[in-house]
């Protein structure tokens, strides 16, 4: 659900070396270790730009139930990419190796909201709970978190076999491993010539 002020969120929106942080798992993913990120729960979701008409490719952990993604907006409805959906629902989801196309709708049933903070909670309630709480400026417990779902900005994600809407990010700096790993090679051959003359 979208709470009704979203643009009061107690959560600061990130800017500065905060937002290239956040974006870092974009590098990984062209990297080629989306697969790693996946495990990390950590996706790429791909919008249309609702200015530009551009692809907008946003790193943002999920988790999935079925053939629903659930995202959260912890700065309610401002981000670019919460923007962008509401404009054009048909996204891209990139995790790992896996592209698919999907729909994104905004969670407004109660139950359904539970359910995926639920899914969020899951595996390590206490850390969830200090985000959760944190974002909403609540206390969020087991207990208290059916009062508090409705506050939260819930996306799902219904993945469909339709034609990619938009192309994912791609893989294009796989290319650096062979770099890197020659380097690594350089320098340990460096080390043992360097080791015989002495």
């Amino acid at each position: 659900m979208v709470p009704a002020d979203s643009a009061q969120m107690p959560l600061p929106y990130p800017t500065g070396a905060l937002r290239g942080l956040l974006r870092a798992p974009l590098l990984f993913y062209r990297l080629g270790l989306g697969d790693l990120l996946n495990t990390l729960h950590i996706l790429v979701l791909t919008t249309r730009g609702r200015r530009s008409g551009q692809p907008r490719h946003t790193p943002i952990e999920y988790r999935r139930h079925g053939k629903k993604i659930y995202l959260v907006s912890g700065w309610g409805a401002r981000p670019n990419w919460f923007q962008n959906l509401q404009a054009q629902p048909q996204v891209t989801v990139q995790m790992g190796q896996q592209t698919q196309a999907a729909r994104a709708q905004i969670v407004t049933d109660p139950a359904e909201a539970l359910r995926a903070i639920y899914l969020f909670r899951r595996t390590a309630p206490e850390r969830y709970d200090a985000v959760l709480s944190y974002v909403i400026d609540e206390t969020v417990t087991s207990k208290t978190l059916p009062n508090l779902s409705g506050q939260f900005t819930i996306i799902r994600l219904d993945v469909t076999n339709d034609a990619l809407p938009l192309p994912g990010l791609p893989e294009d700096l796989t290319w650096v491993w062979p770099g890197l790993l020659a380097a690594g090679l350089g320098l340990v051959l460096l080390a043992l010539l360097k080791g015989r003359k002495a």
